[in-house]
């Protein structure tokens, strides 16, 4: 393949991960800290992009260049990870939170967006808009994380910017237009007993776990409404929720858009790896799909299951 063929297996790649052209350009100019022109002039093909100029933009928005010479195996396929810092951010790791969030502004008022999703721990696409959930996600995640370090929960702080971009993250969520959660049956089960653990180490203190109850019974009454509506209230958008009858042992996402395909697979309890190959996506939506099969939609119909599923996870958070 000549170079010339490279060059525009590039520039097609770019072109369906991001087909606005005006956003194109926005990305590229922050990516490569270049002026606007000299953009344009690379897209227009009037001057081709360097070799670290493509790396440097297939690593950020997840172009794969192995793909792109042909040296991709169908059975190896190329996934990106955000590892960012969750106790005292610096700037790039709000930059890595933003990026994910203008992700999600870019394909806000799409007519057909999708998200399949699966787990045995709460996605954070509801547990950033209660913050003493975040802050326990966060304190586990510090104990255990090289980048983090060892701070009790009373002690840590969320910066107020960490927070707002939380709360973006959850608010344009909810412009998906379609939205389908399998979970694990004990979700809330294994979020109690990790409370009462941290609890009897003393990382969490007896006020702490109160705290950490009102805000649980919080979110039960929040999915408890999205399961009875099949709905966000705030966006319309549509809802289900599947109680897994089996075990569920890793969490994984699936978003589909009129040009995009993503998928994520959650690692060190907040970051995940992001593949955007069409094979890997529909490998994970069959897998999601499979599990929906094997699990209770307690969505609008099962009142009497829903209701049990329900008064069952209240008397879990009530043992605190």
């Amino acid at each position: 393949m000549s170079e010339s063929h490279y060059f525009q297996g590039f520039m097609d790649a770019l072109q369906r991960r991001i087909p606005q052209k005006a956003t194109l350009a926005n990305t590229i100019t922050d990516i490569l800290a270049i002026d606007k022109d000299a953009v344009y002039r690379r897209l227009r093909g009037e001057v081709n992009f360097s070799f670290i100029e493509m790396a440097n933009i297939a690593k950020k928005i997840g172009i794969s260049l192995d793909s792109i010479v042909g040296i991709e195996s169908t059975q190896s396929k190329p996934t990106h990870v955000n590892m960012p810092k969750h106790v005292n951010p610096s700037a790039l790791d709000y930059r890595m939170f933003n990026d994910y969030i203008d992700f999600l502004k870019l394909i806000k008022d799409e007519p057909q967006t999708q998200l399949l999703s699966s787990g045995n721990t709460l996605p954070h696409y509801l547990f950033y808009d209660f913050e003493q959930i975040t802050k326990l996600y966060i304190s586990s995640w510090s104990l255990a994380s090289w980048y983090g370090v060892q701070i009790p929960y009373n002690e840590l702080v969320i910066p107020e910017q960490m927070k707002a971009l939380h709360k973006e993250s959850c608010y344009y969520l909810r412009h998906i237009k379609s939205t389908k959660f399998v979970w694990d049956r004990f979700i809330i089960q294994r979020l109690v007993e990790n409370i009462l653990f941290f609890h009897n180490l003393r990382f969490i203190t007896k006020e702490d776990v109160l705290l950490l109850k009102n805000e649980l019974f919080e979110l039960l009454n929040y999915v408890e409404n999205l399961a009875v509506t099949g709905r966000y209230e705030d966006t319309g958008n549509e809802v289900s929720i599947y109680i897994s009858d089996i075990y569920i042992d890793t969490c994984m996402s699936c978003f589909k858009t009129q040009n995009m395909m993503l998928c994520q697979f959650k690692v060190f309890l907040l970051n995940s790896f992001s593949a955007y190959d069409e094979e890997v996506y529909n490998e994970v939506e069959n897998w999601i799909l499979s599990l929906q099969r094997m699990a209770t939609l307690i969505t609008i119909s099962g009142g009497k299951i829903r209701s049990d599923y329900f008064n069952t996870q209240r008397k879990i958070i009530n043992t605190l």
